[in-house]
């Protein structure tokens, strides 16, 4: 007993931001910040500890929105100041945001950087949502103690635009860890009635590049092609009049499922023959590992950090090509192509752990550079 107090006792302190966590529905950012969360407490080397804005944030409140998988209670507590805990933030802490940083609030403080959409695509975005990211990001960054980046890519084109927090940089990649339930839930469930299909996972919005699928749909090549297209991802912003008006043959090839809970991406990946993921833009790309951990290959597009992440467990195609897309997309298809490519999908799932992700902070933590 005496050995795990003074465990305890010695470790660092560390306080993580939950505000991305307040949301209803989790997906991008928040899932990113729960699994941190939990990465970190499995870690066990530093004393955890949770705000929001200046306010500490009691422990179980947040843990259990974890557990839940929604931000909805533990915002409601917040609000109304059930969640939080008498004393205000150390400023002497360690602090890190998993997002954005909305203020300085601590003497060490590190943010998180997960793309540069904001700035290299503002045109895919909305203008509030631009001026939101790049406001102060110059001096946010200079205020850093460090920056952490969601991919080496990431890493390198935040360091090309923002040469000033060389030094300070340092990646943390994600992992996927379903819950053990979702097998034997999915084992005791019928499978979903689709046929032979493909998912597509992503808020539907421009840099998606959606409209790609729509455009393969009429290539002479996949006019006998009964594979669908599922789309999991809930509405996002500028929608394409092209994904408004499609014709029925599309709706029956183009299935758009909106927001869906963790358990039926999982049972849906399961079902799917690989992912589809033709966006022009990620930083990271969590959904091609949430595909690699279930086998499942990735039929990318060669841009930004996706070739870094899925490596050999996918084909890749030009983003801007209808007909390269038809081709690659004919080519996973081939039997002994899917086999390789599942075992390969597997094997590059495993470069991506709970401790990869855990030892990236608490580097950063103990002054390991």
């Amino acid at each position: 007993m005496a050995t795990a107090i003074e465990h305890a006792a010695h470790r660092p302190r560390l306080t993580v931001d939950i505000g991305p966590l307040l949301e209803d529905q989790w997906t991008g950012i928040p899932v990113f910040t729960a699994r941190l969360i939990r990465a970190l407490q499995r870690h066990d080397g530093a004393a955890l500890m949770f705000c929001h804005q200046h306010l500490r944030i009691a422990a179980e409140p947040v843990f259990d929105a974890i557990r839940a998988g929604t931000g909805t209670l533990l915002r409601d507590g917040v609000q109304r100041g059930l969640a939080c805990e008498d004393a205000r933030l150390d400023p002497a802490s360690l602090l890190l945001f998993p997002s954005k940083k909305q203020q300085t609030l601590a003497t060490r403080e590190a943010s998180t950087v997960h793309d540069l959409s904001t700035l290299l695509m503002p045109e895919c975005h909305l203008r509030d949502n631009v001026d939101f990211h790049l406001r102060g990001w110059q001096r946010e960054l200079q205020g850093n103690d460090a920056v952490f980046c969601a991919s080496e890519f990431t890493r390198a084109a935040l360091q090309l635009h923002f040469p000033s927090v060389r030094g300070k940089t340092r990646v943390i990649h994600q992992y996927v860890d379903w819950p053990d339930s979702f097998a034997e839930l999915h084992r005791n469930l019928p499978s979903p009635r689709l046929g032979r299909y493909a998912v597509v996972i992503g808020t539907v919005e421009p840099r998606k590049n959606l409209t790609l699928l729509l455009r393969a749909l009429h290539h002479p090549a996949l006019a006998h092609d009964e594979l669908r297209f599922v789309v999991l991802g809930k509405p996002g912003w500028k929608p394409d009049q092209r994904l408004r008006d499609m014709t029925e043959s599309q709706r029956r090839r183009l299935v758009f499922t909106g927001y869906v809970s963790e358990f039926a991406k999982y049972r849906l990946l399961l079902g799917a023959q690989f992912l589809v993921y033709p966006s022009l833009y990620e930083g990271f790309g969590i959904p091609a590992l949430e595909a690699m951990t279930l086998g499942k290959p990735v039929l990318a597009s060669c841009s930004s950090s996706l070739p870094e992440i899925v490596d050999d467990a996918g084909l890749f195609f030009d983003p801007y090509s209808v007909d390269d897309f038809v081709s690659t997309l004919q080519r996973i298809q081939r039997p002994h192509t899917l086999r390789a490519l599942r075992t390969k999908a597997l094997r590059r799932a495993g470069f991506f752990t709970w401790q990869r992700m855990a030892c990236s902070v608490m580097d950063w933590v103990c002054g390991v550079v």
